[in-house]
């Protein structure tokens, strides 16, 4: 068995330990629910417009946005096509898939990058304040949609690990480049 081979039974094992301790009938809904606010990267994209909607938060919804858009471009358009992993019920039987196939590859996942994208651009770009505390919640809420990604049977934990990993380097890009232009041309109005 090469080390890859035994990297994936790691991460099938992980989830179906996940998928078999977690399981509730009373939560399945609840995941599902949760699950939905990450579809399409919807819950971010509501997050991010109400962010430039208002004049003060502007600045900090079109990092948000940025950072959103920048994810989702890394992670579906490179990431997914290029490493084209199967979806884990198509490796371990024992894992039960709770939602419909979503059609795509496993890797990395597409609803925890996207939540997080957001969230963790929001923590970046707010350090005091109202807004800074709200990020919290959404690091919160992003973290709940990876996990519901887990228990529905949608990913294994290392899709979600780096999907999480993506978003947090893909927004950490979109910081520093707004403080560099910054620094060069003044700071941006809020």
């Amino acid at each position: 068995m090469t080390f890859l081979d035994q990297l994936l039974q790691i991460d099938g094992n992980l989830l179906i330990g996940i998928q078999h301790s977690l399981n509730a009938d009373w939560l399945t809904p609840i995941m599902k629910a949760i699950t939905f606010c990450g579809e399409y990267g919807w819950l971010s994209i509501l997050m991010c417009l109400v962010l430039m909607a208002i004049k003060r938060t502007r600045k900090v919804g079109i990092l948000c946005s940025a950072s959103v858009l920048l994810t989702f471009i890394v992670v579906t358009f490179i990431l997914k096509p290029s490493l084209d992993r199967m979806r884990p019920w198509e490796v371990f039987p024992a894992v039960q898939p709770l939602i419909a196939d979503p059609g795509d590859s496993s890797f990395p996942s597409g609803h925890a990058s996207n939540a997080m994208a957001g969230a963790f651009s929001l923590w970046l770009n707010t350090q005091k304040g109202k807004l800074h505390s709200w990020s919290y919640v959404a690091i919160v809420f992003a973290l709940l949609i990876a996990l519901s990604r887990l228990y529905l049977g949608m990913h294994f934990p290392s899709d979600v690990i780096v999907a999480i990993l993506v978003a947090i380097i893909c927004s950490q890009i979109i910081y520093l480049i707004n403080i560099k232009i910054e620094s060069k041309c003044g700071i941006i109005s809020e």
